[in-house]
């Protein structure tokens, strides 16, 4: 997945399934399988076949029903040529609190924000050991906070660059409250078939 899509995938196809009845989503699985090999989780990645099958197997106004599922997971602000999202969503606000309680972690994420490296240069500007340090890389991709964002050659091999998917996030807790907010780039959002396609619907 690219983009912040791998991060929304799992809560937003959650979301999907809670609101589509039993008999439309069965139709839109199977479709969804049939026709790409795809679960609604994986099509999240690919979000305008998802909204095809959507528009076809329901009567759903999914303009409405897309804009019901994404406000429950996060908010999306546009901020000149960059996009401010606002994490809602409890677990996804978890993640990136886990993801700072670690201070491995944070100098990782910290290294990242602005700049695209390679895991051996994360490593070393981060000052991480490699034992843990490419357990926690590889942990922060499965949960989509760092990206795959390029291809470098090194000594013949194609060796992955990669970034965080926000250029910048702001943690502001009080009383009962945590809010999570973290600046998407253009070129992250390009990225991202579900987000960009979410904001072109509006």
């Amino acid at each position: 997945m690219s983009g912040i899509d791998r991060m929304i995938a799992s809560t937003l196809s959650t979301e999907i399934k809670k609101k589509i009845e039993p008999d439309s989503l069965k139709k839109i699985e199977r479709e969804l399988f049939l026709d790409s090999g795809m679960s609604i989780k994986l099509s999240v990645e690919h979000f305008d076949n998802f909204i095809r099958v959507l528009e076809k197997n329901s009567n759903i106004d999914v303009k409405r029903f897309v804009n019901e599922c994404v406000e429950k997971i996060i908010k999306i602000e546009k901020m000149d040529d960059k996009y401010l999202v606002e994490i809602i969503d409890s677990g996804l606000k978890d993640l990136v609190l886990e993801s700072f309680g670690d201070s491995e972690t944070r100098r990782i994420i910290s290294c990242i924000l602005e700049n695209e490296y390679t895991i051996p240069e994360i490593l070393q500007k981060s000052k991480v050991p490699k034992t843990s340090g490419y357990r926690k890389i590889e942990n922060m991709i499965i949960n989509g906070l760092i990206i795959e964002s390029g291809i470098v050659l090194s000594e013949s091999k194609k060796i992955s660059k990669l970034q965080c998917v926000f250029q910048e996030i702001k943690l502001d807790i009080k009383k009962e409250k945590i809010c999570i907010k973290g600046i998407l780039s253009n070129k992250m959002l390009e990225k991202s078939t579900s987000i960009k396609s979410i904001i072109g619907m509006f």
